[in-house]
């Protein structure tokens, strides 16, 4: 399963139900050289683990940064890309800008938002500051300009991917955003079931192919694909 609020460029659809994307292809590329049919679903983020977990119609959660209740829950293949944790705000309510040197001083600046079921422990200011009440980047925006949130988190290359979407956030002048100083890059993983029988084996079979693709340049040329 993906996440339906989006993941551009790594999974995300346009006008079907197909999820297309970087982590898509490197998926389907993985499972198919060994005979393996898969199937990728969009569905909210917490049902998505929710599924995961239970691994028993999905037994992979796509595209996630690493959490201590994750690594206990899950087996996590290999990292294959990274993100950079940002922070997202309004010029209507901050026209002078808003500068920071660590990301706890965020909170000083008001009600921090972000999206239900991610993980933000990454982002040097912790998951439980953080209210996640919009259901997808486009809403979070809106709530940050009518200032229900005084900023809101996100990976920096997600949020310029939506363009791919129609959903241009970064071409909105009256938004600005700015890396966290000392969030590092986050890397990103599959999540497997631990209640899958076949759970080794299947992070056997990506974890080869994500370490063949890297040596061989394959997995760059993919990613220069969905850039």
């Amino acid at each position: 399963c993906a996440d339906d609020a989006q993941w551009p460029p790594y999974s995300y659809t346009t006008d079907s139900s197909y999820v297309q994307g970087f982590t898509a292809e490197l998926v389907r590329t993985a499972l198919a050289r060994h005979q393996v049919e898969s199937e990728i679903v969009q569905m909210p983020w917490r049902r998505c683990l929710v599924e995961a977990d239970r691994g028993e119609y999905f037994q992979v959660a796509l595209d996630s940064s690493f959490s201590e209740e994750r690594g206990r829950k899950y087996l996590l293949t290999l990292p294959y890309y990274q993100l950079t944790p940002h922070y997202f705000y309004s010029r209507r309510a901050f026209p002078e800008g808003l500068n920071i040197s660590s990301g706890s001083e965020l909170a000083a600046a008001g009600t921090i938002c972000g999206l239900p079921g991610y993980n933000y422990s990454n982002f040097a200011i912790g998951d439980q500051a953080v209210y996640t009440g919009a259901p997808d980047f486009y809403a979070v925006a809106t709530m940050t300009h009518r200032g229900r949130c005084s900023l809101f988190l996100g990976r920096y290359e997600i949020i310029a991917g939506l363009a791919r979407i129609d959903k241009d956030l970064l071409a909105d002048p009256d938004l600005a955003w700015a890396a966290i100083p000392d969030a590092r890059p986050e890397p990103f993983y599959m999540l497997i079931s631990r209640n899958f029988s076949q759970a080794e084996a299947l992070k056997s079979l990506l974890d080869q192919a994500i370490t063949e693709m890297t040596n061989n340049g394959e997995l760059e040329r993919l990613l220069r694909q969905y850039r």
